[in-house]
C-alpha cells in the first residue's frame, strides 16, 4: 500500500491548533523531508496518545503500565519480533481498529483512527478531510514507531 499523500504543513496546522500556524506551516515544513516531519509528528502524537502505556521511550514501560491486567507491548521490538521487517500494515490495523489485538481484549485500547477522525470532525473538516487527517495522523505514528525500533 503506498504511502498516503498529504498536504504535512495542513497536519502540522491541525496538529498545533495555532490560529496561525496555517500561514507559518508551509514556511516550516518546506525545509524538512516529509519523512523527517512525520516522524516528529507521529512522536506527538505518540506521547500524547500512546506513552502512558507504552512508555515515553516505546518500551511497554508507561506511567500507567503497571496497572494494566496484560503488559503493554515494548514497541521499540516489533521489527526483531518479525524476522527483521517491521510490520506497518499490521500495526496501521492495530491503532485504526481494524486489528485485534488479544492485549487490548475487545478493544480495550482506543481506536485511534476514530479519535482522530472526531478530533478532526470538531476542527469542522469534511468527511474526506477526516479519513484524510486521520489516515495522515496513523502513518506518522507508525513512521515513529519504526523510527524507534532496536
Amino acid at each position: 500500500m503506498p504511502k498516503l499523500k498529504f498536504n504535512h504543513a495542513l497536519l502540522l496546522a491541525f496538529l498545533t491548533g495555532l490560529p496561525g500556524a496555517l500561514v507559518n506551516a508551509p514556511n516550516q515544513a518546506a525545509g524538512a523531508e516529509p519523512a523527517n516531519l512525520n516522524v516528529q509528528l507521529g512522536g506527538t502524537d505518540f506521547v500524547t496518545y500512546c506513552a502512558a502505556c507504552h512508555g515515553v521511550g516505546g518500551k511497554g514501560d508507561g506511567s500507567i503500565a503497571e496497572f494494566l491486567t496484560i503488559a503493554a507491548a515494548d514497541l521499540t521490538r516489533l521489527k526483531k519480533q518479525n524476522a527483521g521487517v517491521f510490520p506497518r500494515q499490521r500495526l496501521i490495523g492495530v491503532i485504526d481498529g481494524r486489528v485485534e489485538v488479544k492485549v487490548h481484549g475487545p478493544r480495550d485500547m482506543p481506536v485511534w483512527g476514530d479519535w482522530f477522525k472526531s478530533e478532526a470532525a470538531m476542527s469542522g473538516a469534511s468527511n474526506a478531510a477526516q479519513e484524510e487527517i486521520a489516515g495522515a495522523r496513523i502513518e506518522a505514528l507508525v513512521d515513529y514507531v519504526e523510527s524507534i525500533q532496536e
